[in-house]
């Protein structure tokens, strides 16, 4: 299939493909040449890895975590991953192979996880079954992952139920993973009850402090997202009762908790409990970092008080606590354009660019624009030629690594079902 002795996965799996549209059959017919050396469970486990990266979109629990909106075309793509993983492992470790290895647990892993972005999940969990022995802790884990990420919760919590079938022991970190995928599709119903039972006596797993950030942060991400603000307040209070929750059992908050409590706060336009939680981190010898100050700096440019987020921004690089990147550039531009500060706004593009860090387009164009209606000193030409190769640039980036957005042809239904015949 490959005349190199080590076939990139990005370029083996199109062959696979191929192989499946020209009706071939994955037996001895269809194997490498005579100077490759064979595969190993890496290089299988890559390829699996690989199949839907290439013929699948990007996963819908990504794009939307509360209701997913697959692509009409997305069920055939998925039939075809589904069957073209099945095909390549039985032909990798079958005798018919003259390459053939044992199967492991990262090959299995890999196949897991591809069928289940391919929402085969009866496959999935009988191929499970079937190697009982090779199922990991850690693979049960990824799979839930995986899962949460589809927007399949009620699979997700199927997966951990079955974990004593397949002779696993839930840990901390399967826990975690199983509530953060519920919290990612608006089950925090269940996510509760699941560290309710964690934090009985006598408990196997106890909540660590990850656990209760991943709440806390899925609370007011899911609450700033409703769009209704008495929503967003419920699910802030009950961030907030979680964090005072986590210090009664004895958990040190990190700045990752802090970060994503102090965000919900002022994304709500609770800035005063903010303040209450940065000076409470502060004294307890947590030292903020780029993500705290930008919090603010967000905030007090949305409320147009410009001169505070230009204030907090100068106090972040002062204490060493971090410095300022376009992320926190960008909303303080956006706020001197809305209230007619175009000079200012002028001074700090000229700023971000000089100290290294690439304007987005929009806000480029922005300014750029504002300063021609409003007669003022334009951008020395140099700093734009230097800003839009910038741009284009990061274009061509992002198109070399995102090969996914590109569109994927669309397959008979005859095709898809090759290798059952």
């Amino acid at each position: 299939m490959s005349s190199s002795p080590t076939p990139s996965p990005s370029r083996l799996v199109p062959q696979l493909l191929v192989a499946l549209l020209q009706r071939r059959r994955f037996d001895d017919t269809l194997r490498p040449c005579a100077t490759f050396r064979g595969f190993c469970p890496a290089s299988i486990a890559a390829s699996f890895a690989a199949i839907p990266r290439l013929l699948l979109p990007r996963s819908a629990g990504r794009l939307c975590p509360q209701q997913p909106f697959p692509s009409p075309s997305s069920s055939y793509h998925r039939r075809v991953v589904a069957a073209l993983t099945l095909a390549f492992l039985n032909w990798s470790h079958s005798d018919a192979n003259p390459h053939c290895v044992p199967l492991t647990e990262a090959p299995l892993r890999a196949a897991a996880l591809s069928l289940a972005r391919a929402h085969a999940l009866p496959t999935l969990f009988g191929l499970l079954r079937a190697h009982t022995p090779l199922v990991s802790t850690a693979a049960l884990t990824d799979v839930i992952r995986v899962l949460g990420e589809e927007g399949l919760p009620r699979q997700a919590l199927a997966a951990f139920h079955r974990a004593r079938q397949l002779r696993c022991s839930p840990d901390a970190q399967c826990y975690n993973t199983l509530i953060a995928a519920l919290c990612r599709n608006g089950r925090f119903q269940e996510a509760r009850f699941l560290l309710d039972q964690m934090e009985r006596p006598g408990a196997r797993c106890k909540p660590d402090p990850y656990t209760y950030t991943v709440l806390i942060s899925w609370y007011c991400k899911i609450g700033v997202g409703t769009g209704c603000r008495k929503a967003a307040r419920r699910r802030i209070y009950e961030a907030g009762r979680l964090f005072r929750r986590m210090g009664e059992k004895g958990l040190e908050p990190d700045v990752v908790t802090y970060n994503c409590y102090i965000n919900g706060l002022c994304k709500t336009y609770r800035v005063e409990r903010a303040h209450d939680v940065f000076d409470e981190m502060v004294s307890k010898g947590c030292t903020p970092n780029r993500v705290t100050y930008n919090s603010f700096v967000r905030y007090y440019s949305a409320v147009n008080e410009v001169d505070k987020a230009v204030e907090w921004m100068r106090k972040m690089v002062a204490k060493g606590h971090g410095v300022a990147t376009s992320s926190t550039y960008t909303p303080l531009i956006h706020s001197l354009y809305e209230s007619g500060r175009v000079g200012d706004a002028r001074q700090f593009m000229i700023e971000m660019a000089e100290s290294g860090h690439l304007p987005r387009e929009h806000t480029y164009k922005l300014v750029k624009n504002a300063i021609e209606e409003a007669g003022e000193e334009a951008l020395p030409a140099d700093l734009c030629h230097s800003i839009d190769d910038g741009i284009k640039e990061r274009f061509q980036h992002v198109m070399r690594m995102k090969p996914i957005m590109r569109p994927v042809t669309r397959l008979s239904r005859t095709n898809i079902e090759l290798v059952q015949t």
